[in-house]
């Protein structure tokens, strides 16, 4: 039996690269989806969730404590124990995981892409990719990192446009509150 080892292949690419090929493997594949989502701290804890995306820029995720959402237009944020909801002005300004690493110098084993970028607030940005679909992305910030991981994801599911348009029972809505 011919038994050949193949090392493992590791492409450094330009910042440009790296990001047209993990842009090239997410944009454009799906209008919507829903799925559930991990996150893990480095101390363990764990906090889960469902998360619904729509094409472009819509994005709600919910979790025992709170929501989170955006129409694009405003950007609601609510701790389900607080009598405030914020909601800010997003209008025009852009983002997203994609958003963020456009400036990072990247990597690419296979299906996961590798950013770092000195000085940065998160000085390594892990994403991995399977089926054009993000399934986690690993953030670290100095000695201590944060992953984001999604399973039982759905695409294209008819995700009506009202789920982005956030609406608090019960809570005062505290108007562009980072403007302050």
């Amino acid at each position: 039996m011919l038994s050949i080892a193949l090392p493992l292949l590791t492409t450094a690419l330009s910042a440009d690269a790296a990001y047209d090929a993990l842009k090239g493997q997410l944009k454009g594949l799906y209008s919507s989806f829903r799925a559930t989502f991990a996150v893990t701290s480095s101390s363990g804890q764990i906090q889960t969730g469902k998360i619904m995306y729509q094409y472009p820029g819509k994005l709600r995720v919910e979790t025992g404590s709170g929501v989170i959402a955006t129409n694009g237009t405003h950007l609601w944020v609510h701790n389900k124990n607080s009598p405030l909801c914020a909601r800010q002005d997003v209008s025009g300004v852009g983002g997203g995981i994609l958003g963020i690493l456009a400036s990072y110098e990247g990597t690419i084993q296979g299906n996961t892409y590798i950013f770092r970028k000195k000085g940065a607030h998160y000085d390594e940005i892990v994403v991995q990719v399977a089926g054009g679909m993000l399934r986690s992305v690993r953030l670290r910030h100095g000695d201590e990192t944060t992953t984001y991981s999604f399973s039982g994801m759905t695409v294209d599911t008819g995700i009506s446009g009202s789920m982005f348009n956030y609406k608090p029972a019960g809570a005062q809505i505290v108007e562009n509150p980072l403007n302050n």
